[in-house]
């Protein structure tokens, strides 16, 4: 990183800008930046500082500091830089919060700091590509391209005065904490909390899993119901509650087996005895059967006879039915022809004639309907029409008005335009009119101060004057009355302070006005404060003044009136000018609205000659349509004439045929002649269809008399009336048949039951039920043998013996089955302890190594630490390089892992001694010489600095600022320490010395000289 160019205005003692071309200073390498002590140099170095990261060097200033109090309050405070990494070059400049005069008003206002970063093409490009204004945007974006944080750029770039001797003497942990935040080794440090926090993890998790294995131990001893059983002997337990249940199981396997035999020989027993009940039964009701068979015969003959003449019945009530129709038809014939006078022997020929015709004209009937309607529509149009050539018309006649109606509106816009331009001057106009305003206002109220003040300087003068007059003439007098006071100091007898004499004949009286000490004290004091209110009001004057003349000149020759009418035609001004504006923009509205109109108008002409068009095309084919249906409808009127006069002629209805004639011959509307004929086409088939009708019936009755014959010969009966003798009534034969179906069902029931096995076996069991019965009445002491009560109380007591396994068996599976679970369990709880405690010993190891718990970790040094013992030893050896070359070899730097010689502090392993090869010997850094201490410090910094820079990536750091004690160097460690500077230079690096001591302006010429002002500020000086 290599600085270009700084520049700062109002910022610590600096008032004035200041421009520092570093690029040009340290063309030779080397230059310095001097003067007095609190002069200003390191307020340059802060500025850098403060340009880049926003803050400054020194960890507790406040940027408050960087506003000049030597600068005027209203002059905007600033820093800008230009500097180069290998990123590209940068401009960053910023702002400090400072406190300002308000702009009306008294008193002072906040201005908020600000920022801005901007990439330049090359160091003296102006103006740049922006990359942000928001400070925290830039503070991310400098970080990047420079590749170091402000914490890093202060130790590596800027080395300050004292840091380094505080580093190289300070304690081991002290140093800790500036390489770990150099080298960013807090990582290492996390990694080591990170161990640990998975170390207590780890153990909690052994510890857990320890809990887990007591747990199911514990459960698993609830569950096999042994106390005294552990893990080892689990297994044993469960194989003993097994072989327990199992032979449980198989009790419960024989109890079930003598349980369902009880069972089956009960339902035997049940099962026979039911069937000997079932058995008595049947055979009492198939002697109930055979009581009623007689009976039952007689009803099933009278029901046979019954179904024989009901054949003959039914044919003879058909045939009567059949004649009854015939007679119906015939008389509802003569009336139909009679009603309608039809005497036409073929009907149906004639209507399907009519019916033919009516088919060929009906769907002109809605075509005749729509004639009217079709020509009053062609009459409508063709008004439509003349209106739409009317419009048409009219169209054309206002789009040959739009053309000049626009070129007017754009005519008045553009003239608008021209007045609207002159609104950014009008607006200056009325600006410089305001200001002047406010600055005849400002010097009015100058002058009155300035008038104020000049009488204020006159009376101080005038109470000066007198205060002075007053003191010396007190003083006067006192002078002229020293006589008078020594002799009224005089005792007898004393010696004269003048003469020495003891005797004083004539003693001097003082005088009754003579001053006192004191009254002249008080003159003096009150001519003090009468001056010093002369010289404020003095100052004031100057003051008001030189802001009244400031004033003036600024106002020139301009007064009230001419500031007035200035300001009047600057408001007129800018008032016409707004207003052309708000026209211009009313013209352009107005337009839009005009060119919309006119598309509009366009599109109306071009739909109005379209529909004129069409409206035309429309009516003409219409009306050619129009005709031609007329004339159809009327050919068809002739068509319906022609086949309804044969009709009539062969007397089929003779009186609507007539009708239908004479309407067609008046010109009546189809529709009525079709009409008619379908009246009279309705009529002749319904005579048709009563002809057809009664020729069926005819043939029907002829059938049905057969029928009957057929029936008769067929069933056996001589005629109708014996079978309707034979005949039963409903009542009657469904009673006999209920009778006869009930004693047919009684006796396949009966006949099914006895079919049976279970009955067929009961007759053995009868049998042998009645030879028991002769054996019990012969011996009173033999056993019944089907006893069902006997076989209920063997069933009852193999259940309960069944009940019995069962508990006893099924608790001893569920103890055996939660035992082998519980088992299973502890089984798991084992292994998962086990494979927790193999995998966290790793984990514990780890974390005691890295948190130096010194039963694992002798050494007791950290990870975060160990880190850190590498990069210091990079440092320390990077020092020694330096040390060798400016010492000639006679000191070196050493690390230690041990304590801090003189402290109590933990082992940090950053412990720094130093090695004294003239004398074999190590020192305490604290032993060191002024210069010496020098010396190492600035070696450690740039030790540091290059170590710092490779862990940052390789950063380039082209300049370096060093800003130590070089007054402490005797003549030849400080050509050492200046040829070593001067090496860092090779390769283009710039180093910058800050110091005051003489003896350097004599060896670089380059420098920056700051000296202090009369007026209290300081300026910068640049030697090249």
């Amino acid at each position: 990183m290599y600085l270009h160019r700084l520049e700062l205005r109002a910022v610590g003692p600096y008032p004035d800008l200041v421009s520092i071309d570093f690029a040009s200073l340290a063309a030779s390498g080397v230059f310095l930046l001097e003067g007095p002590t609190g002069s200003g140099k390191s307020t340059i170095i802060d500025a850098v500082v403060y340009a880049l990261y926003g803050g400054l060097a020194g960890s507790d200033a406040s940027t408050d500091r960087l506003h000049s109090q030597h600068a005027d309050p209203a002059v905007e405070p600033f820093v800008d830089l230009v500097f180069e990494t290998s990123a590209g070059v940068y401009r960053v400049r910023r702002t400090p919060p400072y406190d300002r005069p308000k702009q009306r008003g008294t008193g002072t206002i906040r201005q908020q700091s600000s920022a801005q970063l901007v990439r330049l093409a090359d160091p003296s490009d102006l103006v740049g590509e922006p990359i942000s204004h928001r400070a925290p945007e830039i503070g991310v974006e400098i970080a990047r391209v420079i590749g170091l944080n402000r914490d890093q750029f202060l130790q590596t770039v800027v080395l300050p005065q004292g840091e380094f001797q505080r580093f190289l003497r300070a304690p081991g942990e002290d140093r800790r904490k500036l390489l770990q935040s150099l080298f960013g080794t807090a990582i290492y440090d996390r990694t080591a909390d990170e161990l640990a926090a998975r170390r207590r993890t780890a153990v909690a998790e052994v510890e857990a899993a320890d809990a887990r294995v007591r747990d199911a131990l514990g459960r698993f001893q609830q569950a096999s119901g042994d106390d005294d059983a552990d893990e080892s002997t689990a297994p044993d337990v469960v194989a003993g509650l097994r072989g327990s249940a199992t032979a449980l199981e198989q009790a419960r396997t024989r109890a079930r087996a003598d349980a369902e035999h009880a069972v089956a020989h009960l339902h035997d027993v049940t099962t026979r005895l039911a069937a000997l009940d079932r058995r008595r039964g049947l055979l009492a009701r198939q002697d109930a059967l055979a009581a009623d068979a007689p009976t039952i015969a007689g009803h099933r003959t009278a029901l046979g006879l019954a179904d024989h003449a009901a054949v003959v019945v039914a044919v003879a009530d058909g045939a009567a039915a059949a004649e009854d129709r015939l007679t119906a038809l015939v008389g509802e014939r003569s009336a139909v022809r009679d009603r309608h006078d039809v005497t036409d022997h073929a009907p149906r020929d004639t209507s399907d004639r009519l019916a033919a015709v009516r088919s060929e004209v009906r769907h002109l009937v809605d075509l005749e309907q729509s004639l009217d309607q079709r020509a009053a529509a062609v009459q409508s149009a063709t008004v439509d029409l003349e209106r739409t050539q009317t419009r048409l018309a009219e169209a054309a006649t206002a789009l040959a008005s739009r053309p000049d109606e626009r070129a007017a509106i754009v005519l008045d816009a553009e003239r608008s335009a021209e007045s609207a331009a002159d609104t950014g001057a009008a607006e200056r106009a009325v600006e410089t009119a305001r200001e002047l305003a406010d600055l005849l206002a400002a010097r009015r109220v100058a002058a009155e101060r300035t008038s104020g003040r000049a009488s204020a300087v006159t009376t101080a003068a005038t109470h000066a004057s007198a205060a002075l007059a007053t003191e010396n003439d007190l003083r006067a007098r006192r002078i002229a009355g020293l006589a008078g006071e020594l002799g009224a100091a005089l005792v007898p007898g004393d010696p004269c302070p003048v003469c020495g004499a003891v005797e004083h004949p004539a003693v001097a009286r003082p005088q009754d006005d003579h001053p006192s000490a004191e009254q002249i004290d008080t003159a003096a004091v009150a001519r003090a404060d009468a001056e010093r209110a002369l010289a404020a009001a003095t100052a004031d004057h100057a003051v008001a003044q030189a802001e009244l003349v400031r004033l003036t000149e600024a106002v020139g020759e301009h007064d009230d009136d001419s500031v007035a009418r200035q300001r009047a035609e600057a408001d007129a001004r800018l008032a016409a000018a707004r207003a052309a504006a708000a026209a211009v923009q009313e013209h352009g509205r107005r337009l839009q609205a005009h060119d919309r109109a006119t598309r509009a108008l366009e599109d109306d002409h071009t739909e109005l000659v379209t529909r004129s068009r069409l409206l035309a095309d429309r009516i003409e084919g219409d009306q050619v349509r129009l005709d031609e249906d007329r004339a159809r409808v009327q050919d068809a009127r002739r068509t319906v004439g022609a086949v309804v006069e044969p009709a009539r002629t062969a007397g089929a209805g003779a009186e609507a045929l007539a009708a239908a004639d004479r309407d067609a011959d008046d010109g009546a509307t189809l529709a009525e002649v079709i009409t008619r004929v379908d009246a009279l086409v309705a009529v002749l088939r319904t005579v048709a269809d009563l002809d057809d009708r009664v020729t069926a019936a005819e043939r029907d009755v002829a059938d049905r008399k057969a029928e009957v014959d057929a029936a008769l010969q067929a069933q056996g009966f001589a005629d109708v009336t014996a079978a309707r003798t034979a005949a039963l009534g409903r009542a009657d034969a469904d009673r006999l048949r209920a009778l006869v179906a009930a004693a047919d069902r009684e006796q396949a029931v009966v006949e099914a039951g006895l079919a049976e096995p279970a009955v067929v076996a009961a007759a053995a069991d009868a049998d042998e039920a009645a030879a028991a019965e002769d054996e019990v009445a012969a011996d009173a002491d033999a056993p019944a043998v089907l006893d069902r009560d006997a076989a209920q109380a063997a069933r009852d007591a193999a259940a309960a013996a069944l009940d019995d396994a069962t508990r006893t068996a099924a608790a001893a599976a569920d103890r055996a089955a939660a035992a082998d679970k519980c088992a299973a369990d502890l089984s798991r709880a084992v292994r998962a302890r086990d494979t927790t405690s193999a995998e966290s010993r790793a984990v514990v190891r780890l974390a005691d190594i890295a948190a130096a718990n010194t039963n694992v970790n002798p050494t007791g040094i950290t990870l975060g630490t160990y880190v850190l013992m590498r990069r210091f030893e990079d440092v320390v050896a990077a020092a020694n390089d330096r040390l060798r070359a400016m010492l000639a070899g006679r000191f070196t730097l050493e690390t230690s892992d041990e304590r801090e010689s003189g402290t109590r502090a933990r082992r940090t392993g950053l412990a720094l001694a130093v090695r004294d090869h003239l004398t074999d010997s190590t020192r305490d850094p604290r032993s060191l010489s002024g210069g010496e201490t020098f010396t190492f410090s600035l070696c450690l910094a740039l030790g540091l600095a290059d170590v710092v820079q490779a862990e940052a990536g390789g950063v380039s750091l082209g300049t370096l600022f060093v800003d130590e004690g070089f007054g402490t160097l005797d003549p030849e460690t400080l050509d050492d320490v200046i040829g070593q500077l001067s090496r860092l230079t090779a390769g283009g690096r710039q180093v910058g010395i800050v110091s005051h001591v003489e003896e350097l302006k004599q060896r670089i010429p380059e420098r920056i000289a700051v000296r202090r002002t009369p007026e209290g500020g300081s300026r910068v000086t640049t030697t090249v």
